[in-house]
């Protein structure tokens, strides 16, 4: 923890307010948009194949095999759970799937690209986790940014064994990403896009929504789900 001298005590009190008051309005949106707050989400009303989408040009096969991939860099607080299901038998859970996201910092930079300034880690933003028992692979990181022409999003891959079961996006609320991008410190200078979720060429118009809540064991932590149809040969 960083101790500030008495002199920057006001600046201090400052920014604690600014945090505090961003988190209250954070709060008023989850709940005016119908997003959940507390200890469980709701079940996905169907049982379907989530449809695949590109991998885009920032894909690497080296991610690391790990939960917490913020590295360090600044940004909301996200907890990603995939739950990863089998369509063709009644949406049961699939264990031991390997589960690869990867997504742009706040500034709309991808890690191994040879672009990035200032990074903290060659593969920040990326990471691999198993799905346990529940079929479910967590990850830690942070809410993404954007870059132009796309809407806000994060990449994912489905393996099973060496066989790739599934590529896709997922996608934020166009009312959760203006209020984040708008308020939090670090996305402000970046702005908010422009582009809406339902216009980006890729997500189209029924896009790979996640489910989000605000954890009341950790406000200022957002946490988004989604259940991931996959058809096993």
């Amino acid at each position: 923890m960083n101790v500030r001298p008495a002199a920057g005590a006001v600046g201090t009190a400052h920014a604690d307010a600014a945090r505090r008051r961003f988190l209250l309005e954070l709060g008023g949106l989850l709940a005016s948009t119908g997003v959940a707050s507390g200890a469980a989400l709701a079940a996905p009303a169907a049982c379907l194949l989530t449809p695949a989408a590109t991998a885009g040009p920032f894909y690497l096969d080296d991610a690391l095999l790990r939960a917490d991939i913020r590295d360090g860099l600044p940004g909301q607080p996200l907890r990603l759970r995939l739950r990863v299901v089998d369509t063709d038998r009644g949406c049961a859970p699939v264990p031991g799937a390997l589960v690869s996201i990867w997504h742009c910092d706040a500034q709309g930079r991808y890690s191994g690209t040879g672009r990035e300034t200032g990074a903290r880690s060659e593969r920040f933003l990326r990471g691999v986790q198993p799905t346990g028992a529940d079929g479910v692979a967590a990850f830690t990181s942070i809410y993404p940014g954007w870059y132009a022409p796309r809407a806000i999003h994060i990449h994912f891959k489905i393996l099973l064994g060496q066989s790739e079961a599934l590529t896709s996006q997922l996608y934020f609320s166009d009312a959760l990403n203006r209020e984040v991008l708008g308020s939090h410190p670090a996305y402000r200078a970046h702005g908010v896009p422009t582009r809406a979720t339902a216009q980006d060429a890729i997500a189209g118009t029924r896009p790979n929504l996640l489910r989000v809540r605000r954890l009341a064991d950790a406000p200022d932590m957002l946490e988004g789900e989604f259940t991931v149809g996959i058809a096993r040969a």
